[in-house]
């Protein structure tokens, strides 16, 4: 995101606050995505240059005049820190340069909003200005920039660029801001206001980098719909870049995390990988799974829905930066280190042990295909322990269940394994399970009745092979 996150100081001291990143990480990953924005062929170039060209007349407006001699010397193409020593310490004409939205000249708005989205995106330390500004009282901001996305028939350029503006400095000074305030930006930019739809993800990944505001933004109304719903086949590669950039955004909040499973974050990221090949989107997807990794569920689901076989297929990809391919082996490795974890017949005796059984890894079709024979060990020890859980009277719905479920996968898979579930003389309870009318145990109902018929299918065989 170029440079607009080096020296940004509450979006960056959250970084290398976080649980995840040392500071060393942050300042790679920073540098990494230094990037600029996609390069759009054509219209786009043309228009900024257009921009570029025009020469704002200051002193024809009421809102400006009074400034005009100064403002004359503020340049949309001059260095950053040119320009920075012209405004700052004289918010009159940084309030000038607001006011002048309110003009209703479209080549005036374009100049004074592209001024500001160059200035603050090639030099992050320029947010100083609001910062300071603000402390003092001496800017209004907030209202001009909402009034200008309120209005009708607004350009789409102006509507995008004013979001960007009012949610970059949210995100990067949020002690000025409040709930409401932040509400007020959210409801203007999902409201039919003429921003494009990139436009909109964009202004909502800024607000995310303020961790203050981070669990309000996600909880309001279309916020999670308007990230999710990129479709990984078709978007472009800058809209698929902001999406995961504002999914990596929430990651740092372990509430929120928690919940990314109910919008199946994970196959989302695994299609990017599987079909993007821009290399920024791929980097920013390895750097959100390393988030993902430490919470158990989503852990699970990069592990059986097979991320690993897509990250490891972008090592054959050929990618112009070599540090990449270091990233690709070491996510890699991460995610198969958990694979051999959640594959470990130690970690399903360690759960029976709990007596609490729960969907998961360790009862996947996968897991009793290399982990079958492993049964064996200790007597058939697993086994027993299973058949127990479902004789026991106090065992929960969930665990009677996934018992049912696990016995007949073992019925199945291992070639002595009608026998053995025939000496625990657990059918008869597996039939009661079936008949059971407590409306807790519908689950239960299903699992037993796929378990009998396993059991029984077995049987049949038998008999075939028999005659």
């Amino acid at each position: 995101w170029r440079k607009v996150e080096q020296g940004a100081g509450s979006f960056l001291h959250f970084l290398t606050a976080s649980k995840f990143w040392s500071m060393s990480e942050t300042a790679s990953l920073i540098a990494k995505y230094n990037v600029a924005e996609n390069n759009e062929a054509g219209s786009a170039a043309d228009l900024h240059q257009k921009i570029v060209s025009f020469k704002p007349e200051w002193e024809k407006h009421e809102a400006t005049k009074a400034h005009a001699a100064n403002l004359k010397h503020v340049e949309i193409d001059a260095p950053a820190l040119r320009n920075k020593a012209i405004l700052a310490g004289h918010p009159a004409f940084v309030q000038a340069l607001f006011d002048g939205l309110a003009i209703r000249d479209e080549d005036m708005r374009q100049w004074i909003l592209t001024f500001f989205f160059d200035f603050l995106r090639e030099d992050s330390s320029c947010f100083a200005i609001f910062d300071d500004m603000f402390n003092k009282g001496q800017l209004k901001f907030y209202k001009p920039l909402v009034a200008l996305l309120e209005s009708e028939n607004l350009n789409t350029y102006i509507a995008d660029k004013a979001a960007w503006l009012l949610a970059a400095v949210i995100g990067h000074v949020p002690t000025y801001f409040t709930d409401e305030d932040v509400n007020g930006v959210l409801k203007v930019l999902l409201q039919a206001n003429g921003c494009s739809e990139i436009g909109i993800l964009e202004a909502v990944t800024n607000l995310l980098k303020s961790g203050e505001f981070r669990r309000l933004i996600w909880e309001y109304p279309g916020v999670s719909e308007t990230i999710f719903k990129v479709q990984p086949k078709a978007d472009s590669p800058p809209k698929l870049y902001r999406c995961i950039f504002a999914i990596w955004l929430l990651s740092f909040d372990g509430e929120i995390t928690s919940h990314l499973k109910n919008y199946a974050v994970v196959k989302k990221v695994k299609d990017i990988l599987s079909f993007s090949r821009t290399e920024k989107v791929i980097r920013l997807c390895l750097t959100l799974l390393k988030n993902l990794l430490p919470f158990r569920e989503l852990c699970e689901e990069i592990v059986e829905d097979g991320v690993l076989e897509a990250v490891q297929q972008l090592e054959f990809e050929k990618w112009r930066e070599p540090e990449l391919y270091d990233e690709i082996r070491d996510m890699s490795s991460q995610i198969a280190t958990e694979v051999q974890e959640m594959s470990n017949f130690d970690r399903y005796e360690r759960e029976l042990q709990t007596g609490v059984l729960s969907w998961g890894f360790i009862h996947s079709s996968k897991f009793w295909a290399e982990n079958v024979l492993k049964f064996e060990q200790n007597d058939f020890r697993a086994l027993k322990c299973l058949a127990g859980l479902l004789t026991d009277p106090n065992t929960e719905p969930t665990t009677l269940a996934v018992a049912c479920h696990d016995l007949g996968e073992f019925v199945t898979m291992h070639p002595l394994g009608k026998r053995k579930v025939a000496q625990l003389n657990v059918k008869e309870k597996i039939m009661q399970l079936m008949g059971s009318t407590d409306q807790a145990h519908r689950e239960v109902r299903r699992e037993a009745l796929l378990c009998c018929q396993k059991i029984m299918l077995n049987k049949w065989q038998d008999m075939d092979t028999a005659q």
